[in-house]
């Protein structure tokens, strides 16, 4: 008996390595006849092999998914760079997955239990979740689940369940209204979770003039160009895409999500004007009146009168020694090194707690705390699940602390309702760090989606304001795109600015790139940190010499 069981143990195996490597074309599978995700069998294992049959001609839809296998499947789909060291985990040396498990627990998506990667378990619907929302670095929704069966959901896959829900990703729940969080994910339902999230998939370089109906994803190593096209939904680039991605009149319904630093280029055969800066809105805010100049990088940036350029290029960061950091090697500026953190760094940790004491023994010196958040969909306000601990903890531990609030305000009467609520939940603590107003927009279903550059320049001057009359020192967070279409610098030129772009290893401009010099960068989304068992953004302060 326990030949037969080794036997079966490797047949199985040897099935499982088949899922990516033994394409059999779907016309060919005797057993999806019928099935219920048959046409999405045939799209993502004929056309584009993430998934792929047996040698015997059958696709076997209703079979589990190891942890290792789906590991697997996802490095495949997303072309993960970097690997952590091969001792992370006690029970991958030499086994099939070990590389795929490495590199997803590499970038913050694969993070194993008490030291073990439990590779040849079964991966259940709400780990499977888990590992897709953050592979595709999906925000967590606050939003309350309507399952049948809510209660057994576990608190970590909550968020990126209501997320996913929400977005019309989850369409396997029967008649019971049961979403079955412990079962076993079949190969079926994973076709159909990355159907419904992914239109089209583009695998190899080159120029591509076919439009999608839906999100178009690229994981192409070397890049593409899309030429005169329209994507349904939004433009996906894989983490593993080194070379440039180029839009060349392309037409967008969503929006450009990078999960890595492929640089993207985009431009049109004949300019047109920058949409989003005179809509007049239902509070009266003065439309913005802006003028335009060419950048660096020969495209159209506002000009806004008084606030700093920036002077970092080529030479001016390095990695240290570590690899992990990166270390400014100019002399017109000191820098300071610090984290930014919320409740996903502390579900990840078995106690839940972060050891802010190793942080700071780690060269932590500043934290940015997630104090709270408003929903992307519902508008609600929620505090984050683990602020005042992480506060607190990094205060005593003599690190400098501020804390951030995303916010999804499309009006000045819902920015200055954030603040005070900020200011609430502060509960009369004394930060040594700023207040940071993160006002994000990275897809349609966000409701700040359409909010014109004059009411988001107020609803965050007005957050700023409302903070510092209560005696806190207000930052304004902004990525590139905000800062060229949403925010108008100028108007915010008295709060420090928070600015986030990712480098790696195989980054070619390492440095900050935006036109307008920011006083933090976040440079990585992937660090580690003593303290934190999972990755944590990490960023430099820059204070003036």
């Amino acid at each position: 008996m326990a030949k037969f069981r080794v036997f079966r143990a490797a047949a199985a195996l040897a099935l499982a390595a088949a899922l990516l490597t033994q394409p059999i074309a779907a016309a060919a599978f005797t057993d999806t006849s019928g099935n219920w995700a048959e046409s999405a069998i045939e799209k993502w294992s004929e056309k584009y092999g993430v998934l792929n049959g047996y040698e015997d001609g059958t696709f076997h839809p209703d079979d589990p998914i190891t942890r290792g296998a789906f590991a697997g499947i996802l490095n495949r789909f997303l072309q993960y760079q970097t690997t952590s060291a091969s001792n992370t985990f006690n029970d991958t040396s030499g086994a099939y997955w070990e590389d795929a498990i490495l590199r997803l627990h590499a970038a913050g998506v694969y993070l194993g239990t008490d030291g073990a990667a439990r590779l040849t378990a079964n991966i259940t619907r709400q780990q499977a979740i888990t590992m897709v929302g953050r592979a595709f670095k999906l925000p967590e929704s606050p939003a309350a689940l309507t399952y049948a069966d809510t209660a057994s959901i576990e608190s970590y896959a909550a968020g990126y369940l209501a997320t996913m829900a929400a977005r019309g990703y989850i369409t396997d729940v029967r008649a019971d209204n049961l979403f079955r969080p412990t079962k076993p994910i079949t190969r079926a339902e994973l076709v159909n979770l990355l159907n419904n999230m992914i239109d089209t998939l583009i695998q190899q370089s080159g120029d591509y003039s076919t439009g999608s109906a839906g999100t178009l994803m690229v994981n192409a190593a070397d890049g593409a160009t899309l030429k005169g096209i329209t994507i349904g939904g939004d433009l996906i680039i894989a983490p593993g895409v080194t070379g440039g991605v180029v839009l060349q009149d392309v037409t967008l319904s969503g929006t450009i999500r990078n999960l890595g630093s492929a640089p993207v280029e985009q431009y049109a055969s004949t300019p047109g004007g920058v949409p989003g800066t005179t809509t007049t809105t239902p509070e009266n805010v003065p439309a913005l009146n802006w003028t335009y100049i060419t950048g660096p990088d020969g495209k159209k940036i506002p000009y806004f009168a008084g606030v700093p350029v920036n002077t970092f290029g080529s030479g001016s960061f390095y990695w240290d020694a570590s690899g992990r950091r990166l270390t400014y090697s100019g002399t017109d500026f000191t820098t300071r090194f610090g984290i930014d953190v919320s409740a996903y760094q502390n579900r990840s940790i078995t106690s839940k707690t972060i050891d802010w004491n190793a942080a700071k023994n780690d060269g932590v010196e500043f934290a940015f705390v997630r104090i709270g958040l408003r929903g992307t969909s519902t508008g609600g306000l929620n505090a984050d699940g683990f602020y005042a601990q992480n506060i607190d903890g990094a205060m005593a531990a003599g690190i400098d602390t501020g804390v951030y609030f995303f916010s999804q305000a499309i009006t000045v009467a819902e920015a200055v309702e954030e603040a005070n609520y900020v200011i609430s939940l502060l509960g009369g603590r004394t930060l040594t760090g700023p207040v940071a107003y993160d006002w994000e927009m990275h897809d349609s279903t966000y409701r700040v989606y359409g909010t014109s550059s004059a009411m988001a320049t107020a609803c965050a001057k007005t957050f700023c304001e409302t903070i510092e009359a209560a005696g806190y020192k207000a930052m304004v967070y902004t990525s590139n795109y905000v800062a060229y279409n949403k925010f108008d610098l100028s108007v915010l030129s008295n709060y420090p600015m928070w600015y986030p772009e990712y480098k790696s290893a195989d980054s070619t401009a390492l440095y900050p790139q935006l036109y307008y010099r920011p006083n933090y960068w976040q440079f990585t989304s992937k660090g580690s940190v003593a303290g934190l068992s999972s990755s944590v953004d990490c960023n430099l302060q820059f204070i003036p010499n």
